[in-house]
């Protein structure tokens, strides 16, 4: 039986303009594969990756995206309180989140 690589690629940035990708935030010390280990359930993953203390993960499909917010956000993944949303530019502007280019474009109009 082959291996399944369930962490897909590793991804190269955070958000998109893609509404299948999440953003997992609070996160403990983990690898983008033990991420995607919890994510799976959900739903096919491309791609994933952990930054600190935050991760994204890709989803093949935008309702498998949503499953796994409505199910994992306020969740605990290694007896810490995760926090789910979708990890679109619109998304985290809403919700004042500011990670790489996103936290440039608020500087700028702060300024």
């Amino acid at each position: 039986m082959p291996v399944n690589n369930i962490s897909g690629i590793k991804l190269s940035s955070g958000p998109t303009h893609l509404r299948s990708r999440i953003l997992v935030r609070n996160l403990p010390t983990c690898t983008r594969h033990e991420l995607a280990r919890l994510c799976i359930p959900f739903g096919e993953i491309l791609g994933s990756l952990v930054l600190g203390n935050h991760g994204f993960i890709q989803f093949a499909r935008e309702s498998d995206a949503k499953t796994a917010i409505q199910i994992l956000d306020q969740s605990i993944f290694k007896s810490k309180l995760i926090l789910v949303s979708s990890a679109s530019f619109r998304s985290l502007r809403a919700s004042k989140i500011t990670i790489g280019p996103v936290e440039k474009e608020e500087h700028d109009r702060v300024a």
